[in-house]
């Protein structure tokens, strides 16, 4: 399901990639085999020290903080901020960049969970809500055009628990003293076939939920936003 959320975000940002675009928490740019082809230029940044983490040979154009680039106002016609906002202990300030580097009508698109565990700990700062979103790109400028929800509770019900299974069973492979070893096949076992089916109840519901008239929205698991800096 989260491969499914990502899919999403990677498509709306296809839907406004032109010009020059920066992808800003870049990580490993896995997505930038799909949207190089459609700009002029693509320049993937992150924070040297989160850089030092990755156990990969992709390493980020430029090493900088997502809160001080070192780019020229209006040098860009597109930014991303997939899965970024969460890590950073200043948002605001994240975003107001953003839109310093952005040309008049630029284009920001941010993918942020909501409804997730801590990970990539210490460096799990916050969730926020649409509102907060929206209220953080209009203080800096931008005009909210689009927000998605994606995931409800169902989903978020049966996506907690198998991310819970996963990470208990990699706690125990990594721990690996007696009771976890003793602990581990049962937990494996017990697992596996609960994964399976809540992967399975998951698209199920997907079908079944269309069905139904739009009710709100109270549990999504996370939020893409589209804004556009103004002229």
């Amino acid at each position: 399901m989260l491969l499914r959320f990502q899919r999403e975000g990677v498509e709306e940002a296809k839907k406004h990639a032109k010009g020059k675009l920066i992808d800003i928490g870049c990580g490993r740019m896995p997505y930038r085999g799909e949207l190089e082809p459609l700009v002029d230029s693509y320049t993937g940044v992150d924070h040297p020290n989160v850089s030092k983490l990755y156990k990969s040979d992709i390493k980020p154009d430029i090493l900088a903080d997502a809160k001080k680039l070192p780019f020229r106002d209006k040098e860009f016609n597109i930014a991303l901020l997939f899965q970024v906002l969460e890590h950073v202990d200043s948002p605001r300030e994240v975003i107001k960049e953003a839109a310093r580097v952005l040309k008049p009508n630029g284009a920001i698109v941010i993918s942020v969970p909501f409804l997730y565990p801590l990970h990539d700990m210490p460096h799990d700062w916050a969730r926020y809500t649409s509102s907060a979103l929206k209220g953080m790109l209009n203080e800096s400028g931008f005009e909210v055009t689009k927000i998605v929800e994606q995931g409800g509770f169902v989903e978020f019900w049966l996506q907690l628990l198998n991310t819970f299974l996963v990470k208990r069973i990699y706690d125990m492979v990594k721990r690996m003293d007696v009771l976890s070893i003793i602990l581990l096949l049962p937990m494996v076992l017990f697992s596996v076939p609960v994964i399976v089916t809540n992967n399975l109840l998951i698209i199920a519901f997907g079908f079944i939920v269309k069905i139904f008239p739009k009710y709100p929205n109270y549990f999504p698991l996370q939020y893409i936003v589209v804004a556009k800096t103004k002229n």
